[in-house]
């Protein structure tokens, strides 16, 4: 009498060679989003697409006048940064054939992936900005170490830079200033990231240091040979994210509607394909170049 195997059904079609589990793991990826670490500029419509922010003149000291004399007038000198929003937009195109089978990969999935997909792009924004910052430390030939900081901080201070110290580095930058901390001495002390402070800072953040919150990028540039990292006080990036609901766009083909993110449904029966359309309208600028310093290291 023969057996019913496995080895035998599967080979006739009474068996699969695997089961797909429900469970799905996100793959590995970088997901953080720097917009914490930026000012938010409330997005203004008024018949163009940049905005003028303003930025007020500094305080100055009083001169010393003689009884009865006319004092001159003082410079008010104010000055301006830009905000251009752009489009930005990423498309899935599903096949009915997607929809028919089923799976743990389903719509719902796809568009979570289009909303997280917003912090990263928000970051990209930011850390394409570093290579152009004015003052720099580091130098191109040599790894990071804790001095490369100590003299971003230095030039933050004769910037007259005040605000909330944040550096943003590389993974392999990290790596390299964990590495130098090993060799220090002294009370200046590196406090790793927590539980508590990941759901504060978001992910990417690392911990503190001499006063500076620490956040890890794979967003930091690479260019030519060298990583370009930054340290920066609270206000010297700005950003903006126009609402990207316009009302052009008929509801019933609105799949999210978050505001600055908009999932459209887009149909094309001839094909069997339905276009998830997701587009948001940032930007982000260099509000003040001085409260800002690039950290230049080997790649």
């Amino acid at each position: 009498m023969a057996n019913v195997t496995y080895a035998n059904l599967l080979s006739n079609g009474g068996r699969i060679s695997a089961v797909l589990s429900a469970l799905v793991q996100e793959k590995l990826h970088d997901p953080t989003d720097l917009r914490a670490v930026m000012t938010q500029v409330p997005w203004g419509a008024m018949g163009s697409d940049t905005m003028d922010v303003t930025i007020d003149a500094e305080p100055g000291a009083y001169a010393t006048a003689a009884e009865g004399a006319t004092t001159g007038g003082a410079l008010y000198g104010t000055g301006k940064f830009q905000l251009q929003a752009v489009k930005k937009t990423r498309v899935y195109s599903l096949t009915d054939l997607f929809g028919v089978t089923g799976g743990p990969i389903d719509m719902e999935r796809v568009v979570k992936n289009l909303v997280d997909g917003v912090g990263i792009t928000m970051t990209d924004l930011l850390t394409a900005l570093f290579p152009s910052i004015v003052n720099n430390v580091g130098t191109a030939t040599a790894v990071l170490d804790v001095d490369d900081l100590y003299s971003a901080q230095y030039q933050l201070n004769l910037s007259d830079a005040i605000g909330n110290y944040t550096s943003v580095l590389s993974p392999k930058q990290m790596n390299e200033f964990r590495t130098s901390l090993r060799t220090e001495l002294g009370a200046v002390q590196y406090v790793p990231a927590t539980a508590e402070m990941l759901a504060t800072k978001g992910p990417g953040f690392q911990g503190t240091w001499n006063g500076v919150d620490m956040y890890q990028s794979d967003s930091v540039l690479t260019a030519g040979t060298t990583k370009v990292g930054a340290m920066f006080a609270s206000p010297a990036f700005a950003y903006t994210m126009a609402p990207a609901r316009s009302a052009l766009v008929p509801q019933e083909s609105v799949l999210v509607d978050a505001g600055e993110l908009l999932v459209e449904i887009q149909r094309d029966a001839t094909k069997g394909l339905t276009h998830a359309v997701a587009n948001i309208f940032p930007a982000v600028s260099a509000a003040q170049d001085l409260a800002s310093v690039s950290i230049i290291t080997l790649a």
